[in-house]
């Protein structure tokens, strides 16, 4: 009994120690290059009611509750929010240099509590205004190990707001609009399939190579396609830059595979979400989309495959902003 009470003391001791060595402090920055006027940025960003057209969190729960202190475009004012979705807090603008930047306040009451100081930088560039998006925050003594985590999501969500801010900013210029769509029921489909195994790069050439293979190859028997091409990805460690998916084409059960594998998809209750924009745009909508999933507690089931679905082809869109690709998430 005393041999364990003495490796648990120095397990816990090395413990402490482990977290006493890790950084309480983080900063997360993200920058865009916009075709827009620097003061036309300043004025939207400093306009907490514009907020709702690109915030990367309102996105997800629009409805959410919001209020705006007197003056609220101006040094001291502040708006509130209140989401079944995400959560509460406020934000407050504290400080203001025109045209060049905005320090801000950040203070969050649910679904944890936290305080951040946000600001925003607006440089002159030949082509427009370069915005940054920053935040310096802290996380108690026991979070701090999740601080790679914390500062990768809130990355992700600078990323995206800077690219819906883009978009309200210069109609011309790509950006994505994402649409939660809910729970559908898919039915099960068999397809042709391309395996793949490696890295992001290495799938974005097998993919350019593959589906026109695949394609090829129903137009050889003179059979369509019986629905638009998807990717099913089976294993995803973004961290190491790692995919596990199919690229496939679904077709009649009659099909003869050729030099293909054949797959059956079993369907079933998935969550959709649907992209409109440029394919450049598929990793963040992957993260919306899984995290919105979070933020409605839905469970995934990690036995069937995340599918993306190419609804419209490439080669008849007029622009990338009009491409449409569907994701669906599948759920217990």
């Amino acid at each position: 009994m005393l041999t364990v009470l003495i490796v648990l003391t120095i397990a816990i001791a090395g413990g402490l120690l482990y977290l006493s060595r890790l950084p309480k402090d983080y900063e997360v920055r993200r920058s865009l290059n916009m075709h827009a006027d620097r003061q036309a940025v300043f004025d939207r960003v400093r306009d907490f009611r514009s907020w709702g057209d690109w915030s990367p969190w309102l996105l997800h729960e629009p409805d959410a509750k919001r209020a705006f202190s007197t003056a609220e475009d101006l040094p001291g004012g502040s708006y509130t929010w209140d989401g079944c979705a995400i959560g509460a807090g406020r934000l407050t603008h504290v400080r203001f240099d025109a045209p060049g930047r905005i320090e801000q306040r950040l203070e969050i009451q649910r679904p944890f509590k936290s305080d951040s100081d946000v600001w925003w930088e607006f440089a002159e560039t030949d082509g427009g205004t370069e915005v940054a998006w920053c935040l310096r925050g802290s996380l108690p003594f026991l979070l701090r190990p999740m601080i790679p985590l914390v500062r990768q999501m809130i990355g992700k969500d600078f990323e995206l707001g800077l690219a819906l801010l883009r978009g309200q900013l210069d109609p011309d210029a790509p950006r994505p609009e994402l649409r939660f769509e809910g729970e559908t029921n898919l039915q099960p489909q068999s397809a042709l399939v391309i395996p793949f195994s490696g890295g992001m790069d290495a799938m974005v050439q097998a993919m350019e190579d593959g589906y026109p293979r695949l394609a090829g190859h129903l137009a050889s028997l003179g059979i369509a396609p019986a629905g638009p091409p998807f990717s099913a990805y089976h294993k995803v460690n973004v961290k190491k830059n790692r995919f596990e998916c199919d690229m496939a084409i679904p077709v009649p059960a009659d099909a003869a595979a050729g030099p293909f594998a054949r797959k059956d998809f079993s369907g079933g209750r998935h969550y959709r979400v649907t992209l409109t924009g440029g394919y450049d745009y598929l990793e963040l909508a992957w993260y919306a989309a899984v995290a919105h999933a979070r933020m409605l507690k839905l469970k995934l089931d990690k036995h069937r495959p995340m599918l993306e679905v190419y609804e419209n082809d490439p080669s008849s869109a007029a622009s990338p902003k009009e491409l449409r690709t569907a994701l669906y998430l599948p759920l217990r």
